[in-house]
């Protein structure tokens, strides 16, 4: 299921949509997996999955 959202800008200030992290996610959890992040202010975001 793909959810609408604000389109953000990343690193290099390229638009971007955000289907990446879904595609991500979605892929991870058909292959019985899990996907999380953890974030700290001022740090940035740390992506981490399993696969069985």
């Amino acid at each position: 299921m793909v959810r609408s959202r604000n389109c953000k800008t990343g690193t290099d200030d390229e638009p971007t949509t955000g289907l990446g992290l879904i595609l991500c996610r979605e892929f991870v959890e058909k292959h019985g997996g899990h996907l999380w992040i953890d974030s700290e202010e001022s740090k940035g975001k740390t992506f981490y999955f399993t696969l069985p």
